[in-house]
């Protein structure tokens, strides 16, 4: 059997949620639009389809492959609409181009789960047609080996072979809880750190330093942490003063159990990049992504993205 339009009628059975609905959005008998399922659960080896209650819906391997199978799909028919020049070719093919598929995307641990996911959540809001595959790691991700579409990376220049969007830096600020400033002292200045215990960052091996304060005046890093999400909880225990990015910062400010410190210091990072692979043909639904994210994020309304 034909299998685009094997995978034609896959689709129109899961949207309508039944084989005969699906065969007649197809023009085609229930038993025909079964059998084209069925050739392509022979060829995968695996169930598409089950059935709970008077339904008909996909399996775990099915809604994976119906959002590659629409993807295609809408690739296919706007290559066809191609030969139309005229108005309505053009309606055609902005319609059917619309995203559709999975998205593979990289994000550091606690920008991906803090500052990026509510805006993941809009943008799966107003795209019904895209899934998102999070893959959050504290490491730089190669995007062709591990297949991700789109990374966020976190200061320092993508590498070579990408395409780099410029996205905003993050904004740090020293804090410490009402206990231990009360015990402490509120450091006015950065050379008051020198007499306060100040957690310590380490990414990547590689400990991370105040950039505001002078040598000498850190003060003791009684504690050094992996990630900033322990850092804080170090830091609303009373433990130390610690430097947080303002996404993580301001919940527990404004709940009272982190007060900011050295705010005329606050400092704001390199800026983060959103990176793909570049001399690729960029899908609609990975050019929409970025430039939602772009217009989200972007230090600018529309930044053009440059090969680096």
């Amino acid at each position: 059997m034909d299998r685009l339009k094997c995978m034609e009628v896959f689709v129109q059975v899961v949207r309508a949620g039944s084989l005969s609905a699906g065969a007649t959005a197809c023009g085609m008998s229930a038993v025909t639009a079964t059998r084209h399922v069925q050739a392509l659960e022979a060829r995968l080896g695996q169930p598409l389809l089950r059935r709970a209650g008077r339904r008909q819906v996909p399996t775990e391997l099915g809604a994976r492959y119906y959002i590659e199978c629409a993807e295609v799909l809408a690739r296919v028919e706007t290559a066809d609409a191609l030969g139309d020049g005229g108005p309505a070719g053009a309606l055609l093919a902005s319609a059917i181009s619309r995203p559709v598929g999975q998205i593979r995307v990289s994000a550091p641990t606690t920008v991906g789960s803090h500052l990026l996911m509510p805006i993941f959540a809009e943008y799966l809001q107003t795209h019904p047609d895209v899934a998102l595959d999070l893959a959050l790691k504290d490491r730089a991700v190669d995007l062709e080996e591990e297949g991700i579409h789109a990374a966020f990376q976190a200061g320092g220049n993508p590498e070579p072979g990408l395409v780099a969007h410029t996205l905003r830096g993050v904004t740090r600020v020293a804090c410490a809880s009402p206990g231990y400033l009360a015990r402490r002292g509120v450091p006015r200045q950065p050379a008051d750190l020198a007499g306060h215990d100040c957690l310590g960052f380490r990414y990547d091996e590689v400990l991370g330093r105040w950039a505001f304060a002078p040598a000498g005046a850190s003060g003791d890093a009684r504690l050094i942490a992996h990630n900033p999400l322990a850092q804080l909880q170090a830091a609303v225990h009373g433990m130390g003063i610690a430097l947080l990015p303002e996404y993580l910062l301001a919940p527990e400010v404004e709940a009272g159990r982190l007060v900011r410190v050295l705010e005329a210091q606050a400092q704001v990072s390199e800026p983060m990049h959103l990176v793909h692979l570049a001399g690729r043909y960029v899908s609609a639904k990975l050019d929409d992504f970025v430039r939602y994210m772009v217009a989200k994020l972007g230090p600018d309304v529309c930044p053009v993205a440059s090969s680096v």
